[in-house]
């Protein structure tokens, strides 16, 4: 093989691997995307879906990864599937005045190329309304 061959052969993987990485999204970009989810409000304290969140996000089949309840945030994700390279989640949480809770919930695909994963946020609004039923008007 001549040394230009080599070059290009090598450029091409190498530009491959950047631009694979480039479309690459983690918990924390999850995290700073609150405010762009989808959300519903329900009519209990936000005590009750705190309490509630873990076993929630694991009935729908994601990994509950942890909470801050300081910052008002639940972490989840699921790991790569036979049609996933997997799905970071964040749900926020918040208490409104007359026993109401807001929840928004931001599902990011861990590989922005990957068109085949799954929005979590209609799964998982689906489990708290069968728990909390449907969101206030």
């Amino acid at each position: 093989m001549s040394n230009l061959i080599k070059t290009w052969v090598v450029f091409f993987f190498l530009l491959l691997g950047v631009g694979a990485l480039s479309g690459c999204n983690t918990l924390a970009d999850a995290k700073m995307a609150k405010g762009t989810g989808d959300f519903k409000v329900y009519p209990v304290a936000s005590e009750q879906v705190w309490h509630a969140m873990a076993d929630t996000v694991k009935s729908v089949g994601l990994d509950y990864v942890g909470e801050n309840r300081q910052e008002g945030y639940v972490l989840a994700q699921r790991g790569i599937s036979a049609f996933s390279y997997g799905e970071e989640v964040a749900i926020f949480i918040t208490s409104l005045e007359g026993q109401k809770t807001r929840v928004e919930i931001v599902s990011k695909r861990a590989m922005a190329t990957n068109i085949f994963a799954p929005d979590w946020s209609k799964k998982l609004f689906s489990a708290l309304d069968a728990l909390y039923g449907s969101e206030i008007k």
